[in-house]
């Protein structure tokens, strides 16, 4: 192989191998399509379990939503989407779907029986039209003009919208034909952009193939399917939409005024020799906070010992370009950081340092998002030299990457942004797990992927532990914002074939004055760190921005 060629991603599920392929029927009414939908499509396209057949019939017109106000305040909000634009964004139909053949109503209906469905997808019309409904086996789900349309917004969000409400349940609405009702496919926790539903419709729309896939991979392996009713609300009338402006003024004004001049600025807590952290009833009593210079802030806290020596690898992202690194400082007796000393900094961004012991000496895996790869570091010279040596997963967007060895196997769990998008890192709120003989792999994926769906216990907050003979897996919950605190999980099954865990106890941010946010726990021996949010002003975090010395 042509060693620039990329590799093909790492599978994020179980081939499906033994059964004969689901057989999907779309019917496309539009002659556009926005970007989610238009990718939702390659998607079924490309998914070897799927028998595809595409047919398309006369676009319905789409009805207006809401009014003009409200229209023009969706546009408006859309408009500053940046880079999540693209999810909302009109494309054309692209050569494979344009050359669909087209029938009227009566054609149609003989056309999709040739196909013998197992499921039938109406995009354009809802519900479809009454004699399609009956030609699928399995399922019959439509969605109408206006989601095929850029301006069409998830109005299931709203009322959690309007009221300003941190979370709320999301997932791919689509209509049942058959049972008359609404559903969200694959339906999850997810947190609500407080300022912008167009966001919020982004966020979660560039989600829609791999939901879509989901489900129709559950009716392929003839498992139950992940789906709630809900009820679509209206959209807002004119005075609706004139309180929603108001609201939306005050509600960012409260979000910004406490922000003016100020920057959030992570920084390190230690303990050693304590009573470990108790995942019931956490307290972090006698952690003592260490201030990074001015122009840094430090997170995502891993300590080890070796050698008689206590030391901590940490991200520290300078304020001026904004691309992390990693650091390594020794801790004295006296609990008080050495200088840091700079262990990778290659222009990519790079965090959560996360640290194993295999073959007699330490493996690294470091987080690099950008670089879609997860690489395990080996060190040239222990501590303060490292060198990439194997690469785990790749083709995906992967953080907070913890490794763990149980059963006499090795477990990865992950964050995957599993969407053809660049989300900005936001909206990561599904665990996938993958397990092997070795941790330089190969690794398998697990069956139940996502094993865990949830902004507010999806995310790793550090290495798995043991404590009073439970198994206890830190979490973050993003609810309120990234990172605002831990989360402690016990893991009640974890095997080849089924995943469990139940919640056990949080740590608020509560135990420092001042304190937003804290999302890292880990424990090495009698070392224990956490790392913590706070707001300071914009002059005291920037500063001259000193940089540590690179390793001799």
């Amino acid at each position: 192989m042509n060693p620039s060629t990329p590799s093909p991603p790492s599978p994020l599920y179980p081939h499906d191998t033994g059964r004969p392929r689901l057989r999907v029927t779309v019917v496309l009414a539009c002659h556009a399509l926005p970007g989610w939908l238009d990718e939702t499509l390659a998607a079924l396209e490309a998914a070897p379990f799927i028998e595809l057949a595409l047919l398309r019939s006369p676009p319905a017109p789409a009805r207006r939503q809401g009014s003009l106000l409200w229209r023009c305040l969706y546009r408006g909000d859309r408009a500053l989407l940046g880079s999540l634009s693209s999810v909302l964004a009109p494309r054309p139909l692209r050569p494979s779907l344009a050359a669909a053949p087209l029938f009227d109503d009566g054609a149609l209906t003989r056309a999709v029986a040739a196909t013998t469905p197992d499921v039938l997808l109406c995009l354009g019309r809802s519900p479809a039209p009454v004699a399609l409904w009956p030609l699928a086996r399995r399922a019959a789900w439509s969605l109408p003009a206006e989601a095929c349309h850029a301006d069409g917004a998830l109005l299931h969000l709203l009322p959690a919208f309007l009221r300003g409400e941190a979370g709320t349940v999301s997932g791919l609405p689509v209509h049942d034909d058959r049972l008359g009702r609404h559903l969200l496919l694959e339906p999850t926790d997810v947190s609500v952009a407080q300022l912008s539903l167009a966001r919020n419709s982004a966020y979660q729309l560039q989600k829609a193939p791999a939901q879509l896939l989901r489900a129709l991979r559950h009716l392929h392996r003839d498992e139950p399917l992940e789906a709630l009713p809900i009820s679509v609300p209206r959209p807002p009338g004119r005075l609706a939409s004139l309180r929603l402006c108001l609201a939306l003024a005050l509600r960012g004004l409260r979000r910004r005024l406490p922000r003016l001049g100020r920057l959030e600025r992570w920084t390190l807590a230690f303990r050693r020799n304590g009573h470990p952290l108790r995942p019931d009833a956490p307290d972090a009593h006698g952690f003592r906070c260490w201030t990074p210079p001015a122009g840094w802030f430090w997170a995502d806290p891993f300590p080890w010992s070796r050698g008689g020596e206590d030391l901590v690898f940490f991200e520290a992202l300078p304020y001026a370009s904004g691309v992390g690194e990693i650091h390594m400082a020794r801790i004295d007796a006296d609990g008080q950081p050495s200088p840091p000393v700079t262990v990778i900094a290659d222009g990519r961004h790079r965090s959560y340092p996360f640290l194993v012991e295999h073959g007699g000496e330490p493996l690294m895996l470091v987080e690099c998002a950008e670089s879609r790869r997860l690489e395990a570091w080996r060190p040239e010279r222990w501590p303060d030299r490292w060198r990439a040596v194997a690469t785990l997963l790749e083709g995906w967007r992967i953080v907070d990457a913890t490794l763990h060895r149980h059963a006499g196997r090795w477990w990865l769990f992950a964050c995957v942004a599993e969407t053809p998008f660049d989300d900005g890192g936001r909206e990561f709120n599904e665990l996938f797990l993958f397990h092997a003989d070795d941790p330089l792999g190969p690794w398998q994926p697990h069956p139940g992927n996502p094993v865990v769906r949830g902004v507010a216990r999806a995310r790793p907050a550090g290495p798995l532990f043991e404590h009073d003979g439970r198994l206890i897996r830190p979490a973050q919950d993003c609810t309120l914002e990234y990172g605002h605190r831990i989360v402690f999980q016990e893991v009640l099954r974890l095997d080849e074939t089924t995943y469990e865990e139940r919640p056990l106890g949080r740590l608020d941010p509560v135990w420092a004055p001042g304190l937003r946010g804290c999302h890292t726990y880990a424990r090495h021996g009698r070392l224990e760190f956490l790392d913590a949010k706070f707001l300071v002003p914009s002059r005291t975090a920037r500063g001259a921005v000193p940089r540590a010395p690179d390793a001799p």
